[in-house]
């Protein structure tokens, strides 16, 4: 059927205030209604000069084209409006199954979103937002990216105050894991987290927000948001709650060690689930990343290897990361090492050092030079592969020697004198 004249974009002067359109964002300009003022962020739709009634009306003689069913009298009044609006939202879907336009559905989702913002109570205009939202991530069509666009505008049209903001973010989640695609919302870790603070959200709906976002930066293959989303999850279980995640946990290993540049994983020791891992090889397999050599990973694999090849990550990818993750654990206590002595512990073959050095160096693992003459590489600096109270005694013995030689330099300044000898040079 043809476009009602309602859900054309135009401009409104009514009761609740004075809008005009910018695209398909909608500022406001001058609204006299206190509550909207308050849910809405910066943004609200706009139509031709009809009132909410006629708006109502015409949509739902546009969904009785489509098929639609309603049980509401056939009458212009308020009572009937209050009646027919979540009907309205209850038959939604049916643009995506039966209207190809995506202006004409656009234009219905902000017909509808304007008609919300006009209720009276924040309660009902929360839970018709919610009721709209769950529509739309309700319908099995494949039209993702439409729909995303439309749950993006109406997560992004309300003050992230409201709990309803919860669902709507719930929702946007669910589509971006099954269309792959994250246009229209920024999927901030660290802003997400402040919002459920914000929200005063329980363990349970948080743990599942992160669980949605892991599920929704994998689907954009994002795997280091990912992993990162996942963590964030793990921390939720408490002492006595770790065998609850145990299936998470084993992702959140395998997943550690399948990405390429991740190296560092001794924090995911002290994760209540990832405790409740212990005693099975995929535990075993972690400790090995985190403190163990390629000689414990070859011995692993030799008395394991149905468990490694049927994880996501390969026996090959596996011994580059312990490569890597070896030559680390080697430049922590010595600053020249013998190209023989890393083809020994690396299991490689001489002309193959040199190229691997070179990727070491370019992971970041290690800062060195190689010396070709003499087949050693010189390290300047390396990574802690584990980070605990040794390490932080380090730094604190550098601290206390840099606080020395200040004094040494200051001293010398307020004599006049050349600088002397730092301490430790």
């Amino acid at each position: 059927p043809p476009l009602p004249r309602s859900l054309l974009s135009s401009g409104i002067n009514a009761e609740y205030g004075e809008f005009q359109t910018y695209h398909h964002y909608f500022i406001q300009i001058n609204l006299s209604c206190s509550e909207m003022s308050n849910i809405l962020h910066s943004v609200a739709p706009s139509f031709i000069s009809v009132s909410y009634i006629e708006q109502a009306e015409e949509m739902r003689r546009s969904l009785l084209e489509y098929g639609a069913q309603f049980t509401v009298p056939e009458e212009e009044s308020e009572d009937a409006f209050l009646i027919l609006l979540p009907q309205l939202i209850e038959q939604f879907p049916l643009y995506f199954q039966r209207c190809s336009s995506e202006a004409a559905v656009e234009s219905a989702f902000f017909s509808l979103v304007s008609m919300i913002q006009l209720l009276s109570q924040v309660d009902q205009i929360e839970d018709m937002s919610r009721s709209l939202s769950n529509a739309i991530v309700a319908d099995e069509t494949s039209r993702y990216p439409l729909k995303g666009r439309l749950l993006g505008h109406q997560l992004n049209c309300y003050h992230t105050s409201l709990p309803s903001s919860f669902t709507l973010l719930t929702n946007v989640l669910r589509l971006v894991k099954l269309s792959g695609q994250a246009r229209y919302v920024n999927l901030d870790i660290n802003q997400i987290s402040d919002w459920l603070v914000q929200w005063k959200c329980d363990v349970s709906e948080q743990r599942e927000v992160f669980r949605l976002l892991h599920e929704a930066f994998t689907a954009l293959g994002n795997g280091e948001k990912a992993i990162k989303a996942l963590v964030h999850l793990l921390k939720l279980y408490g002492e006595n709650e770790g065998v609850e995640a145990k299936a998470d946990a084993h992702v959140c290993v395998i997943s550690h060690i399948a990405q390429p540049n991740i190296f560092i994983m001794d924090h995911l020791l002290d994760l209540h689930p990832i405790k409740a891992l212990d005693g099975q090889l995929v535990h075993e397999l972690l400790q090995i990343f985190v403190s163990g050599d390629l000689s414990d990973y070859l011995e692993f694999y030799a008395a394991n290897s149905d468990f490694v090849e049927h994880l996501s990550v390969s026996h090959e990818q596996n011994q580059r990361k312990l490569r890597l993750l070896t030559l680390a654990s080697i430049s922590e206590t010595e600053q020249d090492i013998e190209f023989s002595k890393l083809a020994d512990k690396l299991n490689l073959q001489m002309e193959e050092i040199e190229p691997f050095i070179i990727e070491a160096i370019g992971s970041g693992l290690v800062k060195g030079k190689i010396n070709e003459p003499e087949g050693r590489l010189t390290v300047s600096t390396s990574i802690h592969r584990s980070f605990g109270k040794t390490q932080w005694g380090e730094i604190k013995d550098r601290l206390e020697l840099w606080q020395k030689n200040l004094l040494v330099v200051r001293e010398s300044l307020s004599k006049g004198h050349a600088f002397a000898l730092p301490i430790g040079s």
